[in-house]
């Protein structure tokens, strides 16, 4: 899981509180996930009746293993779904650089450089060394 400085800054966004472990949290209504692997069948045991657990992404790299046979014998409705984009996405695309120009969007950007440094870029992120949006800028 993530440590509290890659929480820093998340409590003046509004988060109420920032968790480094699943271990003493409480059942929840909602999950949002994008480690994927045993902490995502953690998080989805966390889920009460009617809730559900969305899986953003899976940075883990590892599968996720759920005992759905053990979770039926519960008796709760729970769900757990994959993040799919949609598209066509011009028009949402559109929205978001709206709110990027009139400053209502803080894109956390956390790296930028130029684009002959991806290959850094991609240590960077998969280093979880980032906090933020990774920017590679390219000139003409």
């Amino acid at each position: 899981m993530g440590s509290r400085t890659r929480g820093e800054g998340l409590a003046a966004l509004g988060a109420a509180e920032i968790v480094t472990s699943l271990e003493n949290v409480e059942p929840v209504f909602g999950v949002l996930d994008n480690v994927g692997g045993p902490l995502l069948a953690a998080a989805f045991g966390l889920v009460v009746s009617g809730g559900s657990a969305r899986s953003i992404g899976q940075a883990s790299g590892q599968p996720t293993t759920i005992a759905f046979e053990a979770e039926r014998l519960r008796g709760r409705d729970r769900r757990i779904q994959p993040f799919v984009i949609q598209t066509p996405l011009g028009e949402d695309l559109q929205d978001l650089v709206a709110l990027l120009a009139r400053k209502e969007l803080d894109p956390q950007v956390g790296w930028r450089a130029p684009w002959t440094r991806a290959a850094d870029a991609v240590e960077a992120l998969l280093g979880r060394q980032v906090h933020g949006k990774v920017v590679l800028d390219i000139t003409a």
